[in-house]
């Protein structure tokens, strides 16, 4: 269990495991630490008998996570090194291998990475103010984890998310599916506790049956998009541009953006 001031928050209670990011100070921003405490617990869960489904959340109702700390990405800049070079599993594939469901309860903000992991969660619960956007577009950043989006989302909705990388709002994921719930201001957790509560009851052979087969439905197209897209994006990552966005988030300053 991670607690204190840990960036990552994790406790079991009634066979639920609820995960928690913990850094309201930082708008839930990854940073390699709390990548790295993500990824263990995504190795390890399904092989705790204690806990039959897991809920990702985080601290306070501004932000679930405004995505890779762009700040820390600048400071890692300024030694030569990428944030996806310093973590294990940088685009979360082991969060789309565990075999027990995964609920994301989203409270404000869900952005880049942070949108990622509500991608890769098998339900999500959002609270009325939250909204999601694909910023990498805004930070000379690259985006193949959303080539999922295809097939929870129409093409138009994913491509104006990655080309204009705007927020779009809790009501709008709603419609188009994207959210299984939407709550009042704050009310995430307790609805996503809510329908744990009812997948636990259920019999577990079942529910992971279930899981396992709809995965293995979608999982070779996915699969193939994601490393394709990767490969596409190599350039992004390793571009000038890729080291002047976080440097002008992090200094505060429009991008000079160069094109190479």
């Amino acid at each position: 269990m991670f607690s204190g001031e840990s960036g990552v928050l994790y406790e079991i209670r009634d066979n639920i495991g609820f995960l928690t990011i913990n850094r309201p100070h930082r708008m839930n921003s990854l940073s390699v630490e709390v990548y790295e405490k993500l990824n263990h617990i995504w190795e390890t869960v399904d092989q705790d008998e204690n806990v039959r489904v897991i809920i990702l959340s985080a601290v306070g109702d501004k932000a679930f996570s405004a995505g890779m700390d762009l700040k820390e990405q600048a400071e890692l800049s300024a030694q030569g090194k990428d944030f996806l070079q310093m973590v294990k599993d940088p685009f979360m594939l082991k969060m789309t291998e565990v075999k027990k469901p995964i609920i994301a309860a989203i409270n404000g903000v869900s952005t880049a990475g942070g949108f990622m992991l509500a991608q890769c969660a098998d339900l999500r619960v959002g609270s009325i103010n939250s909204e999601f956007s694909i910023r990498e577009a805004k930070v000379g950043r690259g985006s193949p984890w959303a080539m999922p989006l295809l097939w929870m989302l129409p093409l138009n909705m994913s491509m104006e998310l990655t080309l204009m990388a705007e927020p779009i709002s809790a009501q709008r994921m709603y419609d188009i599916g994207f959210l299984n719930r939407i709550t009042p201001i704050g009310g995430a957790l307790e609805e996503a506790t809510k329908m744990a509560e009812i997948i636990r009851d259920n019999a577990p052979l079942s529910v992971l049956a279930a899981k396992q087969s709809l995965k293995e439905a979608a999982e070779l197209v996915n699969i193939i998009s994601l490393k394709n897209s990767v490969r596409i994006h190599e350039k992004v990552y390793s571009s000038e541009d890729a080291i002047e966005g976080p440097s002008a988030f992090a200094e505060k300053r429009k991008p000079n953006w160069q094109g190479r």
